[in-house]
């Protein structure tokens, strides 16, 4: 005889195993893979040469992963190689053969294509009149992206928006010139990989209002994908699919500009914006949060 309490377990146990599949697909993310580096012919042979060596799509992986919107999915040669070398392990007689099995690895819904149009690092030097040997230095560096998002099914381009980054040092004393200080470029790489991720994100999944309490509206991203403190956006109430009569094409939704919010407070998951333009009464669940265009 079933008790009231054993009951319980096989109900709780049987909607657990129900609502897995569905818990499973919620939890499913959007699978992307960052190609090749790829560097304008306008880059002189050193220039070329410095960006393909740096850090920067290594940069740009750690940027989408550290933003949790995306399954980032490697397609570096060097990351690949690794993975071989553990399938071939997997099939000797030495390892148990319950891992890295070959062709399952999963594929990309959209591949984040770089394109690197305009590079520059380097160090300006003024000599300083009457002391012998020393200039006053400084150091920077520049990068302009343009990047494209490729479908992978269909074989379009999905979306396609620029990415620009630079940084310089303060300036120094110091006793010749010498070379510029890698950290310059270190740093704008890290700039334009981050700013890279952001607008991936806000691409494929724009900003989304989830909640509104009074002045306050909260939106779906976190401390790890680039909002700042008092930076300022404009809400949109989302509109009717624009379809290209012609070629049926969507091109976008018949948005509506509806008020300004500022960031007040960024949470792990979520950030709150006070709403300072526009009635907050107006805005809703699913509206759409953008920067403004610069």
């Amino acid at each position: 005889m079933m008790t009231s309490f054993n009951k319980a377990i096989v109900l709780v146990a049987s909607c657990f195993c129900m609502a897995s599949p569905a818990l499973a697909e919620a939890v499913a993310k959007y699978r992307v893979s960052v190609a090749d580096l790829a560097v304008s012919d306008s880059l002189s042979e050193q220039q070329k040469k410095t960006v393909l060596t740096s850090s920067l799509i290594a940069d740009i992986e750690n940027a989408i992963r550290n933003g949790r919107k995306f399954e980032l999915l490697t397609r570096r040669a060097d990351a690949l190689a690794e993975i071989r070398k553990e399938q071939a392990f997997a099939k000797s007689g030495l390892a148990a053969g319950d891992a890295a099995a070959e062709g399952q690895l999963s594929n990309a819904q959209s591949i984040v294509k770089v394109t690197v149009e305009s590079f520059s690092f380097g160090r300006s030097a003024t000599k300083i009149p009457n002391l012998e040997g020393k200039y006053k230095v400084q150091d920077s560096a520049s990068i302009a992206l343009n990047v494209q998002i490729l479908d992978t099914t269909k074989g379009t381009v999905t979306g396609a928006f620029p990415v620009k980054a630079s940084s310089a040092s303060g300036t120094s004393i110091r006793n010749g010139v010498g070379g510029a200080s890698k950290s310059i470029l270190e740093q704008t790489m890290a700039k334009a990989a981050g700013n890279l991720a952001n607008q991936l994100s806000d691409t494929i999944f724009p900003i989304t209002v989830i909640q509104v309490k009074g002045k306050r509206i909260w939106v779906n991203r976190g401390n790890d994908s680039g909002m700042k403190m008092g930076e300022r956006f404009i809400v949109f109430e989302p509109g009717e699919d624009l379809i290209d009569p012609q070629t049926g094409e969507n091109l976008g939704s018949a948005e509506m500009e509806v008020g300004e919010a500022k960031v007040t407070r960024i949470n792990p998951k979520v950030t709150v914006l006070e709403v300072t333009k526009g009635d907050p009464a107006q805005i809703a669940q699913g509206f759409l949060l953008r920067r403004p265009v610069k």
